[in-house]
């Protein structure tokens, strides 16, 4: 095995909740403001990894619309998103098993909040096999989530970038690894080969599951 760390995106690689996610949000924006409903869900999937706060900020200033209360909408948006049931995408266990039992160390950085992600995981037995789950509402997700990682295997934050990969669907997720050159794997089940690409994915895959076929992680 050439790694030694792997850090997944939880929400769109591991548990299949961005159709969910990005009605929720969209149908929030539309009950309340009017917003049209394909723009907001545009903007949702391209912006995914952001932290929701500053996503329904960012949406509803593209629309030219002031609100202060946006604690209201996040409330609205997890309080929905809580009561629906999310599965695991095919394959994606038997993936996270090898890996740890190839002695890969995994970690999550999500852009959810980092007690939900957890109970997601307990519910799909699958909190185990993580060392660190690092959730937005105490890092935002990006730069220093990396940072903590390393810190956690006592590593200089470029030490540990060498030997990690990131798999994540967003283009968040490929900006991420390619501020510290890890290893990016894009998985285009949210977004398209050609955008995850386009952001600067080392490989783009169809499935979690086909990241077991990759021969730099067998």
């Amino acid at each position: 095995m050439k790694y030694k760390y792997g850090i997944f995106d939880l929400d769109g690689t591991i548990i299949d909740a961005m159709s969910t996610y990005t009605r929720v949000f969209s149908e929030i924006l539309n009950r309340r403001f009017g917003i049209d409903t394909k723009n907001s869900s545009e903007y949702y999937l391209n912006s995914a990894g952001t932290l929701i706060e500053i996503q329904f900020q960012q949406a509803l200033k593209n629309n030219n619309i002031s609100f202060i209360n946006i604690t209201e909408l996040v409330d609205e948006f997890f309080e929905t998103v809580d009561k629906e049931r999310f599965l695991i995408f095919k394959k994606a266990d038997d993936f996270i098993k090898h890996l740890y039992n190839k002695n890969v160390l995994l970690f999550v950085s999500t852009g959810s909040r980092t007690d939900r992600s957890k109970k997601r995981l307990a519910k799909l037995d699958l909190l185990k096999y993580f060392s660190v789950i690092l959730g937005s509402n105490e890092i935002p997700k990006g730069p220093r989530h990396i940072e903590e990682f390393a810190k956690f295997v006592n590593l200089p934050t470029e030490e540990f970038a060498k030997q990690a990969f990131y798999c994540g669907d967003g283009v968040r997720d490929t900006e991420i690894a390619k501020m510290f050159e890890i290893y990016a794997i894009g998985v285009a089940q949210t977004l398209s080969k050609e955008k995850l690409l386009e952001a600067g994915a080392d490989v783009v895959i169809d499935k979690i599951g086909d990241v077991l076929e990759l021969d730099v992680l067998k």
